[in-house]
């Protein structure tokens, strides 16, 4: 009987030796499947995190360049805003000359003849402002738009070059 039982026995080492194999082989198969299958996940993931960090890095850009353009929208509707401030003031200057002078005239040719001026005076000061003020506002408009330009322009080219 007892070799009986050393057959089993051994038998028995056999099988559980053979199961132990099995299980070893199912989890390293199970070990390599699950690295195969969240390899590409993990990379993917990566992929993704990259893909954030530029999306990120670009908003700041944006924003930034949004910023310049305020800021130099806002200096130049103050320089505008100046320059017509200061043609309010010197058209109310001359117009306290002008009467001053309508009022010690001694004919009324005078009268006419300084009335005449100021009006010619007034119309090609003002026709000379409004040109000045229009050359400055597009000046404003183009210096406004070149960070906002500047921006788009690089934002294409990096999808452009993505996108090759």
């Amino acid at each position: 009987m007892t070799a009986k039982r050393t057959k089993q026995a051994k038998a028995t080492e056999t099988i559980v030796a053979a199961g132990q194999e099995g299980l070893r082989n199912f989890a390293k198969a199970g070990t390599e499947s699950y690295e195969k299958a969240f390899a590409g996940v993990r990379d993917k993931a990566e992929e993704l995190f990259q893909g954030y960090d530029e999306f990120a890095k670009n908003g700041k850009q944006q924003i930034e360049a949004w910023s310049a353009a305020g800021t130099t929208y806002g200096k130049g509707v103050e320089a505008i805003g100046g320059e017509c401030v200061n043609f309010a003031k010197q058209a109310l200057d001359n117009n306290v000359q002008v009467t001053k002078a309508i009022l010690g005239a001694k004919s009324l040719n005078e009268v006419m003849d300084l009335q005449t001026d100021y009006a010619r005076n007034s119309f090609e000061g003002l026709l000379a402002r409004t040109t000045k003020v229009g050359e400055m506002a597009t000046k404003v408009a183009q210096e406004t738009a070149a960070p906002i330009n500047a921006q788009v322009t690089a934002t294409v080219e990096k999808l452009r070059k993505t996108t090759a």
